[in-house]
């Protein structure tokens, strides 16, 4: 090929990248379905190079020469890997998602970088000190990589991200309610907590004494309360969360923060009631879960937009007036109103007057 024939090909090259580059202008926030694509692609990638690093570089008989052009293609994953990565914006595509992939990312690269560094060490050691290592930091970075490629690893969406954050937070809310009933059930069992001199008292940590009449009360109401802010919390992820949604994906990560909040909150309120109770701080976090509830009120608006009893009698109707199918169950608005209510108005009479 002459010089000419090649200063064309090159200039054809160049000309084809600005083809190339145009259309990416337009596109300055791609499909998220895209971006996880190339993501599970990288991570396919990275997995294969690992597996084959580990077989060429064996300590007792490395093969360098096999090894360097595997180097050299892993070399380009880690920065498309971060790249792609970066593509999902927190505002545009979801917070949750993007915290969910980020996480796994780093996850993933920090494991690639241990294994990297492991043989190098072993290249510095010699085959007679190294033992191994490189397999454990292989196992590692394929259980990562297993994991996130799985139907249970990286959401294909920001609902599904916070789909799986709310179900976890679920899990600890109930745990939460276990927790404080049975408090209730050992104070009013007959049997006397042992009173053993175990030192724990020495540095504050003695163990909790049974409630009396008054921390009873008062951890009965509370029950009775956690046990509703569960069941709104159950709701919102059983008739809400678990079905598609056309709701921007900021309104879900909104709801997520508040759920968040409620565990802490949950959490903070069931440790107060170790005794001694501390009344104060009780009061404050009972209002703090009247606060979070008419928040979740105020956001589940977009989930359950009002619609006109006429129009719903309407859209039940068919031109042959036959029956029609049953339509598909919704999400009752009045439910998840009259529910907070309720647990504002716990609080209110909780914080109001509180047995002493």
């Amino acid at each position: 090929m002459t010089d000419k024939q090649r200063a064309i090909q090159a200039l054809a090259f160049a000309s084809q990248s600005c083809s190339d580059a145009l259309p990416a202008l337009g596109h300055t926030h791609p499909d998220p379905h895209l971006i996880l694509a190339d993501i599970d692609a990288l991570l396919a990638l990275i997995y294969n190079i690992a597996t084959k690093l580990a077989l060429a570089l064996k300590p007792a008989a490395p093969a360098y020469a096999a090894a360097i052009p595997l180097l050299d293609d892993l070399a380009h994953h880690p920065p498309a890997l971060a790249h792609c990565t970066r593509l999902l914006h927190d505002d545009i595509h979801g917070a949750a998602l993007a915290k969910d992939v980020r996480s796994r990312a780093k996850e993933i690269i920090d494991a690639l970088r241990a294994l990297l560094q492991t043989f190098i060490n072993n290249a510095a050691a010699g085959p007679q000190l190294v033992g191994e290592e490189y397999l454990v930091r292989t196992a590692t970075l394929h259980d990562l990589i297993t994991n996130a490629r799985s139907p249970s690893g990286i959401p294909k969406d920001n609902q599904a991200a916070v789909y799986r954050a709310w179900k976890s937070d679920r899990e600890s809310l109930e745990d939460n309610l276990q927790e404080i009933a049975t408090m209730i059930k050992d104070a009013q069992s007959d049997d006397q907590p042992d009173q053993l001199d175990d030192g724990w008292d020495d540095i504050g940590l003695a163990p909790s004494t049974k409630m009396d009449e008054h921390e009873l009360a008062r951890a009965n109401n509370v029950h009775q309360l956690l046990r509703l802010t569960t069941l709104l919390h159950k709701r919102i992820f059983l008739d809400l969360l678990a079905h598609p949604s056309s709701a921007p994906v900021s309104a879900f990560d909104s709801l997520l923060v508040q759920s968040n909040l409620l565990l802490s909150t949950s959490d903070d309120l069931v440790a107060a009631f170790y005794s001694p109770h501390d009344i104060a701080y009780i009061r404050v976090q009972i209002l703090e879960l009247a606060k979070i509830a008419t928040s979740i009120q105020t956001q589940l608006a977009v989930f359950l937009p009002v619609t006109d009893e006429l129009a719903n009698r309407l859209k039940a109707l068919n031109v042959g007036n036959a029956p029609s199918s049953p339509a598909k169950k919704k999400a009752d608005k009045k439910w998840f109103d009259t529910c907070v209510d309720q647990i504002v108005r716990l609080c209110s009479s909780a914080t109001e007057s509180p047995p002493e």
